[in-house]
């Protein structure tokens, strides 16, 4: 009989954000569509933003066609969590005794741990992201039988030596693109035996409607458009920022700027008129968004794939990136399809470059779409992964 492939995530649910999340359950839907016998282990946690107490119950539910089994959370000290994780953001250093701390203080199961290793004998698993306890630590239970998806890019976490440790010890890691694989090779040495590049999917998005978007949110002017979590980490205060600096050295630009996302920044007063911010927004609103905008602006440095850049090139948008973001640079690079700057002065070269030339926006937008649909459909992507598991000789499906 055919191993079961188990994806072990610290919370999972349809209504989760996220990009690891959304990988997650994406990534089970397709290997199950080419007949692999796929679960999910997770905890009883909610989601990464609520407390990572019990919400859930524990035990077995089927949820989208999968089994889930989930398992009581282990108590924590999140106050201590959060002291660490405070310092290692702020670019400080831990000692190997905080280290320690920091990973016994994140996300853990006893249960899920003991489930692991028991039944480990019918099982391959897949852990995802890299950077929470069930994978530093659940990894470690049965690395003969794992593999780990690491969603790595580069940040405090990342240079712990507990991810060092995990991305030496499973049988494989797959990785989405080459500035990601790169990372983890300066991390833990290079292994083409164990190191994989798969890429990941992408879900085209449905029909965009820019018309209609405008006439909902009167917005008949040009706008850059940010879609994702609005946060410090994501380089979102920047973007407002700049776009501020921008307005105030350009009095005459018509354009605005709209986010898409969960989360907050603020807004200065004088640009109530010029910035819209619509939170979080189902499928079709987004995608009439990325048929409306000028570019899709993703400022953000920490990103091991950028989802929303390949929607935003289906949906007929060219991209505008930080320079010092490789993975998204990369992809610019790599297909043409977007512009990158390293500072303000390049950043309104480029805004101004994508907003005096359409036929540059089409040329871009094109491009985009043909890196995406020759690189990142799940028949591809699945097909690399099915590729890995024939190399470890896993019996799945």
């Amino acid at each position: 009989m055919p191993d079961t492939l188990a994806f072990v995530v610290p919370w999972y649910g349809p209504a989760i954000p996220g990009g690891a999340e959304a990988e997650c359950r994406a990534t089970a839907r397709a290997l199950r569509a080419r007949g692999l016998a796929v679960e999910i282990l997770t905890t009883c946690a909610r989601d990464h933003g609520s407390p990572w107490i019990d919400h859930h119950p524990d035990g077995v539910t089927e949820e989208d066609g999968f089994v889930v089994r989930r398992f009581k959370v282990r108590p924590r000290d999140p106050d201590r969590y959060a002291r660490l994780q405070w310092r290692l953001e702020l670019g400080g250093a831990l000692t190997s005794f905080e280290e320690e701390d920091f990973v016994r203080e994140s996300i853990h199961s006893n249960d899920l741990y003991a489930y692991l290793a028991a039944e480990r004998h019918r099982y391959w698993y897949a852990f995802i992201p890299y950077c929470f306890g069930t994978t530093w630590e659940g990894a470690l239970i049965a690395p003969e039988r794992s593999v780990l998806i690491p969603c790595l890019h580069e940040e405090p976490f990342a240079a712990l030596k507990w991810t060092r440790r995990v991305l030496r010890a499973v049988r494989a890691a797959c990785f989405h693109v080459p500035a990601e694989r790169d990372l983890a090779e300066s991390l833990a040495g290079p292994d083409a035996e164990r190191f994989h590049l798969v890429g990941e999917g992408v879900d085209p998005p449905p029909p965009g409607d820019p018309q209609g978007f405008r006439a909902r949110h009167r917005i008949f002017e040009p706008f850059l458009l940010y879609v994702g979590r609005k946060a410090p980490e994501k380089n979102t205060p920047l973007l407002v920022e700049y776009f501020a600096r921008y307005k105030l050295t350009h009095p005459a630009s018509r354009l605005k700027l709209v986010l898409i996302g969960p989360g907050g920044v603020r807004i200065p007063g004088r640009l109530s008129a010029d910035v819209l911010d619509l939170g979080f927004v189902p499928p079709q609103e987004k995608a009439d968004a990325y048929a409306g905008a000028l570019a899709l602006c993703q400022p953000s440095l920490l990103e091991s794939f950028s989802l929303v850049m390949m929607e935003a090139w289906l949906a007929g948008t060219p991209a505008l990136v930080h320079g010092r973001c490789r993975v998204t640079r990369d992809h610019c690079l790599a297909s043409d399809g977007g512009l990158y700057f390293d500072d303000y002065f390049e950043f309104v070269e480029a805004v101004e470059a994508l907003a005096g030339d359409a036929a540059l926006r089409e040329r871009m937008a094109a491009a985009g779409r043909a890196y995406v649909r020759a690189n990142y459909t799940w028949d591809r992507v699945t097909d690399n992964y099915l590729a890995v598991f024939r190399r470890l000789g896993a019996g799945l499906g």
